[in-house]
């Protein structure tokens, strides 16, 4: 194997070992953070709706209805202005129909909520949640009044991924810094690999040589014998037990190759 092959194939396997490592680290960096930022806007969430529930609660407890309370439009304008990518922020009564939205679209409608939002008098409504719907987040939180029961609720509508681009942009940034480093890690890889390979793909040369002058009459001191056994001390080989075995079979070749032709003579 010539130095150029082994070198290319060295680098070959470099190349693909570091890019495999890099996108590992990639994939699972991105991952993390995707898991923390979920985690954030959750969180976030939770803050803007618990503090629209305060606030609503407050006027509720003072014996207002629902359907009454002043400046709610104005508190769910600055709820959504919380956060950036909200759809909209309603405030729906115990039967689930939209009372006040930022979206005035949604106000008299019923919106598909799969939570126990929808079971009038449940003790879960006043706990916060959030479900997928298709290509929407919904998180919700319950109102109640001073005595336990169940008022309505507070939703908050994103995108499913409104997540999405400060992600990519966080993977893209990532892969690029990734292969900024790899990129000098795998040359460095190739040359230490050629560095290592050297005495022993030496060794093995020389020991290739060695068992190739065998047949041509080197005895046990001889040049190839020689070279054999320093390149298989190198390796940890057995070589000299096998170059002995092969004397011995080319001494028996050699003594009845002359043996047939003194019987030719004779013939």
């Amino acid at each position: 194997m010539g130095s150029g092959s082994f070198g290319a194939r060295l680098a070959a396997f470099v190349a693909v070992a570091v890019l495999v490592a890099a996108l590992s680290a990639v994939v699972l960096w991105t991952r993390e953070q995707a898991r923390r930022l979920d985690e954030a806007v959750t969180s976030q969430v939770d803050f803007v709706l618990s503090e629209a529930k305060a606030s609503l609660e407050v006027q509720l407890n003072l014996g207002l209805a629902l359907e009454d309370l002043p400046r709610v439009d104005g508190l769910l304008t600055r709820a959504r202005a919380a956060l950036p990518g909200i759809q909209s922020v309603a405030v729906l009564d115990e039967a689930g129909t939209v009372l006040f939205s930022t979206n005035a679209v949604e106000v008299g409608e019923r919106p598909p909520i799969g939570h126990a939002a929808n079971a009038s008098g449940s003790a879960a409504v006043t706990g916060f949640w959030s479900e997928g719907q298709g290509a929407e987040r919904v998180y919700g939180v319950g109102l109640a009044t001073s005595f336990d029961t169940v008022a309505g609720s507070v939703l908050l509508r994103m995108p499913a991924g409104a997540m999405a681009e400060p992600m990519r942009h966080y993977a893209l940034t990532l892969a690029i810094g990734a292969v900024l480093v790899a990129l000098p890690l795998a040359l460095l890889a190739w040359l230490a690999g050629l560095w290592l390979a050297r005495r022993p793909r030496r060794a093995l040369s020389d020991l290739a040589a060695a068992l190739e002058g065998l047949g041509e009459g080197a005895g046990p001191s001889g040049t190839p014998a020689a070279a054999a056994a320093g390149a298989a001390r190198t390796l940890g080989l057995p070589a000299d037990a096998f170059a002995d075995a092969v004397r011995r079979r080319l001494d028996i070749l050699d003594g009845a190759e002359r043996e047939v032709a003194r019987l030719d003579e004779l013939a």
